[in-house]
This record gives C-alpha cells, sequence and structure tokens, in this order.
C-alpha cells in the first residue's frame, strides 16, 4: 500500500485503528512514506499555515515563498533520502501537486495573481487532522535517533506476546487469531478466555492498548494488550462470517475503552476559568456543548468560591467506572452539577476515598 493511498483510506474512515502513537509507525518504512507524499504534505502545511513558516503577507504565499521553504525543510535534513524530493517544486510540479492534494484530502488550494497561494475558508477536518498526526508521529518515528534528547514518548504496557504490524494487518485481511487471556477482577472475575476472534480494532487509551475482538460466545470483547494476553497467535483461516464494526459507533457514548450497558445521558460540568479553555481545545468528549462560559475568563487568582470564574460545559455518555476516573482526574477545578444521581455517585466514591485517610 502506498502512503497515499493509505492517506486516503484514512480520510474515508477505513483505517480500522485510532489514538496511535509512535508504536503503529514502525509498520511503515521509508517505501509506504515517499518523498512525493513528504513534498505535498509540505505545500499543504506550509501555505495553510504560512506563518510557522516563516512566510507573512496575509495569509497568501507566493511561488518563491514556497520554495524558499522547501528549500529549508531540504537542507535541515540533507543527508536524508526521504526529503530528496522537496526541492523538485516547478510551477508545473507544484499544480500537479495541487491537484493530488484536492484528490486526497478534499482541500482546495486556490491562487491570486501577484499575492500568491492560500486556502479560502480553510478548516482542519477531523480527517485531515488525523491524516496530520500520523504523519507527524512517523516523523518522530524516523528522525527518533537523532531528536531523542527532544521528545519523550510515554511507556506502553504493550505486552510482548503481542506485535500490532501483523495484527493490523489481520484486521485488515479478516484472519482470524487464537486469543489465551487471563483477565482481572476487573475484566471479567478473573475468568480465563480462550479460542478464536475476529480482530475488529486497535484502541490506545491512558497508556494501554486495547484489541476489539469478536467470536459468537463472547461477543465483542476487549482485551488488555498487556501481561493478561497468554497467548497470540494469527491464524491464516478467514473469517467465515465477519461482523462489521464501526469504531466511531461502538464507542460514541463512552470516554475510554468500557461498554456497560449504563444508559447515556446529558451531564453537566462546571469548569473553573483556567481549565475551560483547556477542555475548549481539548474537548472531554466528541459530544462536549459549551452551555456558559465563565464570566471572568482570567483572573490572577482562583478563588473556587467565586461564582464568576466557573463556565459550563454538558457531554452525552455513560456515567460509567472510566467517566468518575476522568473527572476525578481534573482534581477540584471541575464539579458536576447534574444529573442527581450522577452527582451522588461522584460524592458517594469521593466520601469512600477520603475515608481510607481518617
Amino acid at each position: 500500500m502506498s502512503w497515499s493511498r493509505l492517506s486516503f483510506q484514512i480520510y474515508k474512515n477505513r483505517l480500522r485503528i485510532s489514538h496511535l502513537k509512535l508504536y503503529y509507525y514502525f509498520s511503515f518504512s521509508n517505501q509506504d512514506m515517499t518523498p512525493e507524499f513528504l513534498r505535498r504534505y509540505y505545500i499543504l502545511r506550509i501555505i495553510s499555515n504560512p506563518k510557522v513558516y516563516g512566510v507573512e503577507k496575509n495569509g497568501f504565499v507566493t511561488l518563491e515563498d514556497l520554495q524558499n521553504s522547501l528549500d529549508q525543510l531540504r537542507s535541515n535534513n540533507i543527508d536524508d533520502p526521504l526529503y530528496d524530493k522537496l526541492n523538485q517544486y516547478s510551477q508545473k510540479t507544484v499544480k500537479r501537486d495541487l491537484d493530488k492534494i484536492k484528490s486526497y484530502y478534499h482541500t482546495l488550494i486556490l491562487h491570486k495573481r501577484h499575492s500568491g497561494y492560500y486556502i479560502d475558508s480553510y478548516e482542519i477536518t477531523e480527517a485531515l487532522k488525523e491524516v496530520y498526526d500520523k504523519t507527524e508521529l512517523y516523523l518522530l518515528h524516523h528522525h527518533a535517533h537523532l531528536w531523542k534528547d527532544h521528545f519523550t514518548a510515554s511507556r506502553s504496557s504493550l505486552s510482548l506476546q503481542v506485535d500490532l504490524v501483523p495484527l493490523i494487518n489481520a484486521i485488515e485481511q479478516q484472519f482470524l487469531v487464537e486469543i489465551s487471556y487471563s483477565g482481572w477482577y476487573d475484566d471479567n472475575g478473573f475468568q480465563i478466555i480462550s479460542g478464536f476472534f475476529q480482530p475488529l480494532h486497535i484502541k490506545e487509551i491512558n497508556q494501554a492498548w486495547y484489541l476489539i475482538a469478536h467470536n459468537e460466545q463472547y461477543g465483542i470483547y476487549a482485551f488488555c494488550l498487556d501481561d493478561r494476553i497468554k497467548a497470540l497467535k494469527i491464524s491464516k483461516q478467514i473469517v467465515k462470517q465477519p461482523v462489521d464494526f464501526s469504531p466511531s459507533e461502538y464507542f460514541k457514548n463512552v470516554i475510554g475503552i468500557l461498554k456497560t450497558g449504563l444508559k447515556p445521558e446529558w451531564i453537566h460540568i462546571q469548569v473553573a476559568n483556567h481549565h475551560f479553555k483547556y477542555l475548549e481545545g481539548n474537548p472531554l468528549h466528541h459530544s462536549q456543548q459549551i452551555v456558559s462560559r465563565p464570566k471572568e475568563l482570567d483572573t490572577p487568582s482562583l478563588d473556587y468560591t467565586d461564582p464568576h470564574i466557573w463556565g459550563e460545559i454538558k457531554v452525552f455518555l455513560e456515567p460509567n467506572y472510566e467517566f468518575l476516573m476522568t473527572i476525578y482526574k481534573y482534581n477540584l477545578w471541575v464539579k458536576v452539577v447534574s444529573p442527581v444521581h450522577v452527582m451522588a455517585d461522584v460524592k458517594n466514591h469521593l466520601e469512600l476515598m477520603l475515608g481510607y485517610y481518617n
């Protein structure tokens, strides 16, 4: 699969994997991430956000500015063959690349005579953001040795029994996988699960990896890919009656990985001003909506008794264990204000924890 085709699959939401970090990118080589793709990627990034690349001309990027920016990127990576074609940027080549960008990303780059290239009413879609994220993480892995002093990746609990690359291939090819899983109390009361499953999706959350898989006996099950996996073998048997799986639909009403069967509902949460801005840019859940903004968004001190520092958001989801853990993570900066039974659940857990310290 070419990297260009991969990006198109991401756009079409066909790639069945989410929240990937550096580990995922071990599956790609420089043969997949082509120099041509990288050139088109940077053309889009430069024109969509020219100030980052030192171009400040009211949102326009001339051909010369574009060529200079690509030259600088090439110069910074002069010994890297992946960057070899960044300086192949004749007007004809750029025009051809713009057509590819329009096809792959559904992003139209326009040109105004005497001003330069620009994007009218540019908005980064979730699909395009995913391409950006995956490309940037690929480049982090690609430069890992040179850049090791400049970034740190989180430790993962991924079991040595698991190799994500062939597992991703098994999802794509619909191969059965044989799993032996020794659950913990929170999983299934220490039940040992063994059998053949159709792998459906891989999800990373809170530094842990999960395989969502299905068979007739257990239905859809979330296996944590840590030491609970005692054996995982990928067969060459094709799933006879594959089930369809939509991760966006399956996880629609949960924060993490758990689906408890609780009825999803609108939960209203007040948020202190300094953290309101954080949650506005990093939503608690995709359903998040702003109910009201703090009357005082920036204050020199934090007085949590002051009603003017509180805004309110609402989210539609299951009020399960992972929701409670998320609320507690935000400390005294957030407070659930409705429904009453969710408030009571939050309070009850807090009182139990306080009892540890009496």
